[in-house]
């Protein structure tokens, strides 16, 4: 392609030996800088994603969880599923190792995903209004946005904040 301004990169570096892996990411951020492009970076690699990526999108079969800028969802992630993920990234600290998995049980059928949240049988907070609600995705502050009604004011959902009316 001549002159691309969008590339999109599907866990373009999963199968590199971390040291090639390095070196192709810091090629990629050198083009990104050189042509101004814009890079669509899809990949399981949590720290792949916090060194590419200003912003940040989780999805949980095939629906956008949360989105935002990097350092939101990093350091204060609002959707359970995001905050799974973060939990189940491998720690250099042992101290700061995970004894217990971040999740139970299986994900639902994607053909037949469940009513209300479709994380709701996988999440611990899950309550009655989540099953039967499915959570719109909303703005939770300027730099971040999630679907889940814990985060959004008078959801009905327990966690949620209320919102005090005028």
């Amino acid at each position: 392609a001549l002159e691309p301004r969008l590339v999109i990169l599907d866990e373009a570096v999963s199968a590199l030996d971390k040291s090639v892996e390095a070196q192709v990411l810091n090629l990629l951020l050198d083009l990104k800088r050189d042509f101004g492009l814009t890079y669509l970076f899809i990949s399981h690699d949590l720290n792949v994603v916090r060194f590419m990526c200003e912003r940040v999108m989780v999805m949980y079969l095939g629906k956008v969880a949360e989105i935002g800028e990097r350092d939101a969802i990093f350091e204060r992630t609002r959707h359970p599923y995001s905050s799974a993920l973060l939990a189940s990234m491998p720690k250099m600290d042992p101290g700061e190792r995970t004894l217990e998995p971040p999740l139970s049980g299986d994900p639902p059928n994607p053909i037949d995903p469940p009513a209300g949240c479709r994380f709701h049988t996988r999440c611990s907070f899950a309550e009655d209004v989540c099953r039967q609600t499915l959570p719109p995705l909303a703005r939770i502050s300027g730099a971040q946005s999630a679907a889940c009604l814990m985060a959004m004011p008078n959801s009905g959902h327990s966690g949620a904040p209320v919102q005090m009316e005028a």
